[in-house]
């Protein structure tokens, strides 16, 4: 456009020379008066504009989603041309699927100095201008009325905490001559909800849970639960492989014709504790992979979660929080579990140099220990393994399949493994 409006300011120069002066003075003040105006209602326009950008605060995965990219101004003129890039990071499917992905950064040390540096500078030229699958480029326009809202549909992928973020906006006149940058780069949130599995009680880890929170619990003196009418064994459920046989109702077993449990002696709850540790990897996997190696710990987590809080073994569930602190709550009922869901997720799997500072278990499990550790995690090193032989009883440490090869296992630890469709397998064996 540039090139072509200088060319009409020559014709009319040359118009003005050797046709007709008059209407060539008036052609050329007039194409050169354009500019002038396009270029100062372009800038006053961009005095008064806001930009927002608006999500759902929570949405389901596998779900689509409208990201608002809302328009205020507070001057009648209208807005010309604004052009952004709108990024939809790895927790939604890709916004631009026809785009090229990037493709991966030079190695270091892989040829000679100066043929690194010139891979290297075309690489960054290639990152800050060429559109990625995650990234769409957006073109927006504005009459006289003072907003505007324009709406995208995304589609959630992974569970967590996803970003859209809005950036490279720069604000174009009406003849395309002057460009504004507009330095509002916005960003917004949502929570994606994970999917929690019904896991079935005849896997082997299961089993072995049970079991040894059944044993440890024989081992504690306890004092019966009383029901309303101030006398126990009111309440039963069905009996589970693991549990204790001196719990079972063997009267009400042989008229409802299936083993009943008594409720009436209450399991020691600080028995079972599963530690969820959100290190993400260090290696330079591919952000989908790594997001869906951490979506299947999590989701796994929360669904042994749920079947041990359904047959009657509340745990202790540990984290650390959106705060980098740890965050300890006893799962008794599924409800309970959804509403800790959503908390744990907004801080989620980070980086392992923001959450350097904390210690591999949380205090009071170093302190006073357990019966039963579930440790979940998705970077089992060898660092994360020694200091988990600290712990005195018996710990099972789950890690995703895809990573078993190269998990660090405490000596005094079982391996296990969650596969894709979020089964718990012990490594080497049957799940």
């Amino acid at each position: 456009m540039t090139v072509g409006y200088l060319c009409a300011i020559l014709i009319a120069v040359v118009f003005m020379l050797y046709m007709d002066g008059q209407i060539g003075v008036m052609m050329l003040s007039f194409l050169l008066l354009m500019p002038v105006i396009s270029g100062v209602m372009t800038w006053l326009v961009k005095r008064s504009l806001q930009i927002e950008l608006i999500l759902p605060d929570t949405a389901a995965k596998q779900r689509d989603v409208s990201a608002v990219i809302r328009l205020k101004k507070n001057t009648p003129l209208p807005l010309p041309f604004l052009r952004l890039q709108l990024h939809a990071d790895a927790h939604f499917l890709p916004v631009n699927p026809q785009a090229n992905p990037l493709p991966d950064k030079p190695l270091q040390g892989a040829g000679s100095s100066m043929r690194y540096r010139s891979a290297m500078k075309k690489w960054k030229y290639l990152r800050r201008t060429q559109l990625t699958p995650d990234t769409l480029q957006v073109c927006l326009s504005m009459g006289i009325s003072r907003t505007a809202e324009y709406q995208f549909r995304l589609k959630t992928q992974f569970c967590g905490c996803g970003a859209v973020t809005l950036n490279e906006i720069r604000l174009g006149d009406y003849l395309a001559m002057f460009r504004f940058r507009v330095p509002q780069e916005k960003r917004a949130e949502l929570l994606i909800t994970p999917e929690i599995p019904e896991l079935k009680t005849n896997s082997t880890l299961f089993r072995s849970v049970s079991t040894a929170v059944a044993a440890a619990d024989e081992e504690t003196e306890s004092t019966p639960n009383h029901s309303a009418s101030a006398m126990p064994g009111y309440e039963h459920r069905d009996y589970i492989p693991g549990d204790s046989l001196k719990r079972i109702n063997w009267k009400l077993s042989s008229k409802r014709r299936h083993l009943m449990v008594r409720q009436d002696e209450p399991i020691a709850l600080a028995r079972l504790s599963v530690v969820l540790d959100f290190r993400r990897r260090t290696d330079s996997l591919p952000m989908q992979e790594v997001l869906a190696r951490e979506e299947q710990l999590i989701e796994t987590a929360l669904g042994f979660l749920m079947l041990c809080a359904k047959y009657g073994y509340p745990c202790q569930l540990c984290y650390a929080d959106l705060h980098t602190e740890w965050s300890s709550i006893s799962i008794d009922d599924g409800e309970q579990l959804a509403v800790e869901a959503v908390t744990l997720l907004r801080g989620g799997f980070r980086p392992a140099q923001s959450l350097a500072g904390m210690s591999v278990l949380p205090p009071d499990l170093q302190q006073s220990g357990g019966s039963v550790l579930l440790y979940i995690t998705a970077d089992a090193s060898a660092e994360t393994a020694a200091a988990l032989e600290q712990y005195p009883n018996l710990l099972y440490l789950i890690v995703p399949e895809q990573d078993a090869a190269g998990s660090a296992v405490p000596k005094n630890a079982s391996l296990w493994l969650v596969t894709p469709d979020r089964n718990l397998v012990q490594a080497g064996g049957e799940g």
